[in-house]
């Protein structure tokens, strides 16, 4: 029923009739076109629909690539204190094998 009442209304649209319209012609027409309108302003609700769905799932997302890079961070900052200190007991090591060899 939907393609008929379009296809009326492309119809009336085009037709290009010098004819005065009847009361009953613009209500036939009002209807078609708020059944269009209605149609399309559902096909926006779904639009809206998956855009917010969307959303939802890019704010997951980007917590988790948060949790991700806080993880990667963490481990890097305790790989590089652990190699720190081993340079600073190295060091002291040679300080102290120096220091005792001279003494």
């Amino acid at each position: 029923m939907d393609n008929e009442l379009e296809k009326q209304t492309i119809e009336d649209m085009n037709q290009g009739s010098q004819e005065p319209a009847s009361k009953a012609d613009l209500r036939n027409l009002t209807v078609r076109l708020e059944s269009k309108f209605d149609r399309i302003e559902s096909k926006f609700e779904r639009i809206e629909s998956k855009f917010d769905r969307l959303d939802s799932r890019m704010i997951e997302n980007e917590a988790s690539l948060k949790g991700y890079i806080n993880d990667r961070t963490d481990r890097l900052t305790t790989i590089f204190i652990s190699f720190g200190a081993a340079q600073l007991v190295a060091i002291a090591g040679m300080f102290l094998a120096i220091f005792l060899r001279f003494s």
